[in-house]
């Protein structure tokens, strides 16, 4: 039974290997796929301007010739027929440089479309993934069983444009659940801790700008992203309002910066303990 019990862990143990190997894997070929992607999303961009420009420049050309051929009708009859092919040609060519135009805007929506889609599934796994890293693996003591209600001051001055729930995204049309607080703020407004604590990691997230990562000392945990840039390192200890980093922009263009308070691995209501509402 013995020998039992220690093979069954073993294979459990190299399943258990095995899963992180492949899920490591797997992000790592979408982080790839995501850069292919917006390479590839950046050409088409270029080609699909350049042939805008080459349809417009054909467009004024045959309309030149087809104002020319009006105007020296009578005055040129020997030189109708050649007039004719040429303007014949310039036609097939601006019908050409039309379909051309509209494959690559076409193919550049489609492009644009994937790398979305696969934008937001990375930072839901980065995420979930700096809250399972974030989050204390014991909670012992009677204030983390049982935290205490009192208010928290918000990471950054600003007014609050989300709070958790679900929402729509705009470019899949996918319902998506978000569990935190988003304050819209100045850009490189100081950003603070909401309590006191020790920052267990700073992440430097997909879409761009930095997630601080504050195990406080009630047991709760705190995930504050949309930082530009930070001044804190993992493992030092954070007071009540000590500088963070400073707010950045968002993919938008705005100065967005995003709250989670977590405890035992569940989020809790960070809108009612930041006092703010929509």
């Amino acid at each position: 039974m013995a020998r039992l019990a220690l093979a069954a862990l073993a294979a459990l143990a190299s399943s258990n290997v095995l899963s992180n190997v492949l899920a490591a894997e797997t992000a790592d070929n979408e982080t790839a796929l995501f850069e292919r992607l917006g390479a590839r999303e950046r050409v088409l961009a270029s080609q699909t301007a350049t042939a805008a420009a080459t349809a417009r420049d054909r467009t004024l050309l045959a309309y030149r010739m087809a104002r020319r051929r009006e105007l020296g009708f009578v005055a040129n009859p020997e030189g109708r027929l050649d007039e004719a092919q040429t303007f014949g040609l310039a036609l097939v060519a601006l019908r050409r440089s039309l379909d051309e135009s509209q494959t690559l805007a076409r193919e550049l929506d489609r492009v644009r479309s994937e790398r979305t889609t696969l934008e937001s599934a990375l930072v839901d796994r980065s995420l979930r993934s700096l809250r399972s890293l974030g989050e204390p693996a014991q909670v012992s003591n009677a204030a983390a069983e049982n935290p205490p209600k009192q208010r928290l001051p918000p990471p950054v001055r600003g007014t609050a444009v989300a709070v958790p729930g679900v929402r729509h995204d705009g470019p899949t049309k996918v319902e998506l659940r978000h569990d935190g607080v988003e304050i819209l703020a100045r850009l490189n407004e100081p950003v603070r801790a909401v309590a006191a604590g020790a920052v267990t990691h700073v992440e430097n997230l997909p879409q761009g700008g930095f997630a601080v990562v504050v195990a406080h000392d009630d047991g709760r945990t705190s995930i504050v992203s949309g930082l530009r840039d930070f001044a804190v390192k993992p493992g030092e200890h954070v007071g009540a309002g000590q500088i963070l980093g400073l707010a950045g922009r968002n993919l938008d263009g705005a100065a967005v910066i995003s709250v989670e308070i977590w405890q035992r691995r569940q989020p809790i209501e960070t809108a009612k303990l930041l006092r703010v509402r929509l």
